[in-house]
């Protein structure tokens, strides 16, 4: 599986456009390009841990990352409108059991990315160590507020690389 860093070339912009990166051993690549507006920007690729994984954002350089499921969010969607149209014209809304089974075959089978809290940037492919947790709302809210954050407690001492999951 190829090594890709994706991030949206302004992460203040929904919907924007996004640069990338592919990361091989034959082709060392040093920066971030998007194909749309021709922006570009550095690869910090002293993120990378020695095996393989990551430990910090290779895009912004910050250490707090979270995994989720490698998955198109629009090939989601589509299939449970399909399932929901098809519904009233299968018996017991089977076509409702059958997206639902599809589902989570694909939840158990695809790869897992990393994803940064503050560039959002995507980070697919790579070896998973270290380990980081799921997304964590605390984490979260305490990068997006800062002192305005009322819940939670300091941030952890060097980012997520290695920390429990949360308690949710």
């Amino acid at each position: 599986m190829s090594r890709v860093v994706t991030r949206p070339c302004d992460p203040a912009l929904p919907g924007g456009c996004w640069m990338s990166a592919r990361l091989s051993a034959s082709e060392p690549t040093t920066e971030l390009a998007c194909g749309t507006c021709a922006s570009k920007a550095p690869l910090l690729l002293e993120g990378l841990s020695s095996a393989g994984g990551v430990s910090r954002c290779l895009a912004c350089g910050h250490p707090e990352l979270y995994r989720q499921k490698d998955f198109p969010k629009a090939l989601g969607i589509s299939i449970v409108v399909i399932a929901a149209v098809a519904a009233p014209f299968t018996p017991y809304y089977a076509s409702l059991f059958a997206a639902a089974l599809v589902d989570a075959v694909l939840y158990w089978s695809l790869p897992e990315r990393l994803v940064c809290y503050v560039c959002g940037a995507r980070h697919s492919g790579f070896a998973d160590v270290p380990r980081h947790p799921r997304f964590d709302r605390e984490i979260d809210e305490r990068l997006k507020y800062g002192q305005r954050a009322v819940m939670g407690k300091p941030m952890r001492e060097g980012g997520t690389a290695n920390a429990p999951e949360p308690e949710h």
